[in-house]
């Protein structure tokens, strides 16, 4: 089960913030978590959500939410879609919108106007819309340069902003490489997640460390947050959350 994580995330109500990024360092996986968020936006009532697939295509989240106690096949085409793009890129190979964007469009633009399409149809049914987007570092394999992912999060934050009930969630893989465009990123978002190594290397009883940063309250002048850690051990069927201290090991 994902319930800690998600409670220990602050990502457990049925309201979530309108942006929150996910920054995963070199060498860790967070992938967990995007499998984890999914589950719990599926099973809110008319809720809606859209999983844009770059790092993994869609029968992996699939299996990962089986796993994790949830069939996501039950609401596909009802409130969950999907932009597939990793299966559409296997399925037609170069002829793949993805690889070869029509009027010379960015891939990025492409992408922005697939998600503004997906809420003209679904926005007005839905009670709440979650945005997940599961590694934006893939746009960087597929050609896109750093300042139109920057500015395709920008547009993600505008949508957030233009919509009540609407959550965008990104993920960026090495972070640590990428980090000034990590940092831009969770500058337009107002929960930062950042999926991090232990500093005494491989420990069978923790996977890693997650570092949650939030944006309480942002005045005129300075911007009040908050911040925890915590250790997680990722599972084959859940997710186990532990506080530093708990176990015996240096984070």
């Amino acid at each position: 089960m994902a319930a800690s994580v998600l409670l220990a995330c602050g990502l457990n109500e049925q309201k979530l913030p309108g942006f929150v990024h996910i920054s995963e360092e070199s060498n860790v996986d967070g992938s967990f978590l995007i499998s984890c968020i999914l589950g719990q936006r599926l099973r809110i009532s008319n809720a809606g959500t859209l999983l844009v697939c770059l790092q993994h295509h869609y029968q992996h989240y699939f299996n990962a939410g089986m796993r994790l106690g949830y069939n996501s096949n039950i609401f596909l085409g009802k409130t969950l879609n999907v932009i597939d793009a990793l299966s559409d890129m296997s399925r037609h190979g170069l002829s793949s919108k993805w690889l070869r964007t029509p009027d010379g469009r960015t891939l990025t633009d492409q992408l922005i106007s697939d998600i503004r399409a997906h809420l003209a149809s679904n926005y007005g049914s839905r009670n709440s819309i979650t945005i997940l987007i599961d590694n934006l570092s893939i746009l960087f394999n597929l050609g896109a340069t750093k300042l139109q992912v920057q500015q395709f999060c920008q547009a993600l934050a505008a949508i957030a902003k233009e919509h009540d009930n609407l959550t965008v969630i990104t993920k960026l893989s090495n972070s640590d490489i990428h980090q000034l465009t990590d940092n831009n990123v969770a500058k337009c978002s107002s929960v930062r997640i950042s999926v991090l190594k232990l500093k005494s290397g491989v420990f069978r009883e923790v996977d890693g460390k997650l570092l949650i940063e939030k944006v309480i309250d942002e005045g005129s002048y300075a911007c009040e947050e908050s911040r925890k850690e915590v250790l997680y051990k990722v599972n084959d069927r859940n997710v186990k959350i532990f506080n530093p201290g708990e176990i015996g090991v240096k984070v």
